[in-house]
């Protein structure tokens, strides 16, 4: 049996412009690998558009990693290794799937894992949220084994939580004060319990009435204690709340719209 070390990666989207220079693995220096070799691409991760898994304090996620994998002599297996560090050989986190299979034709297997990244076992560092590399590596029907090395990323992020959002006094008259407030708490991978989301900005939105889209109407840097809290006229009825975009460490999430009666 011989290893090579690395394969050709193909993906239908980029991950985004700065992380798609990836997209194309290069042969290690003087690595055994035939001339056609295995290939990779359509690899799709929790069958999300930015390969983002959002994973809480104390429980579990599961999630999907799945590619397309093609060679001259079949497809006999494919398992997937996510790494995160500057590279696999110090990585400071690894979580694993072996695939199953399903053979499309003679040379080419779509084949799907399922992988877990759990903060009881290979998150309990707050620091392992972000990007994650993906290394697929395969067995062709010959019995030669293929590891794509630093091909593809996927986001493992901490999960994000708005409280319902509270909008006093109610019923408040045309053209007096409102004061809008919400909490945010994000998991804490290494407490297991969700903390303050301290210093973050999110949006306080509006619609007038009950139909329509949500217009920003400020932004609001969330406190010590998670909190955030605006003030704003009053105008018309209509509903309120609170909109976190997220970042490279946390998932985004939108709080529930609290309705008030202008007289």
């Amino acid at each position: 049996m011989r290893r090579r070390a690395t394969a050709a990666i193909a993906t239908a989207a980029a991950f985004s412009a700065v992380l798609a220079v990836a997209a194309l693995a290069v042969p290690a220096a003087g690595a055994d690998q035939d001339d056609s070799g295995t290939t990779f691409w359509n690899i799709d991760v929790n069958h999300s558009r930015d390969y983002t898994v959002g994973v809480e304090a104390a429980r579990k996620r599961v999630f999907s990693v799945s590619a397309t994998v093609s060679d001259p002599s079949g497809v006999q297996s494919v398992s997937y290794e996510l790494w995160h560090g500057a590279d696999r050989a110090t990585a400071d986190g690894v979580m694993t799937g072996a695939a199953q299979c399903v053979k499309l034709n003679e040379t080419t297997s779509f084949c799907e894992a399922l992988v877990s990244a759990d903060p009881n076992v290979n998150l309990r560092s707050n620091a392992l949220a972000g990007v994650w590399t993906i290394s697929p590596v395969a067995t062709d029907g010959a019995g030669n084994v293929t590891r794509g090395d630093g091909a593809y990323l996927a986001r493992i992020k901490r999960q994000t939580y708005m409280s319902q959002t509270v909008a006093t006094p109610q019923p408040v008259k045309k053209g007096k004060d409102l004061t809008v407030k919400a909490r945010m708490t994000v998991a804490g991978w290494e407490t297991q319990k969700n903390v303050p989301l301290i210093g973050h900005q999110v949006l306080l939105q509006y619609r007038k009435g009950t139909s329509g889209a949500f217009v920003t109407l400020k932004k609001i840097k969330t406190d010590r204690n998670g909190w955030a809290t605006a003030t704003v006229p009053a105008t018309a009825d209509g509903a309120y709340r609170y909109d976190f975009a997220g970042t490279n460490l946390t998932q985004a999430t939108t709080g529930s719209a609290d309705f008030v009666d202008v007289k």
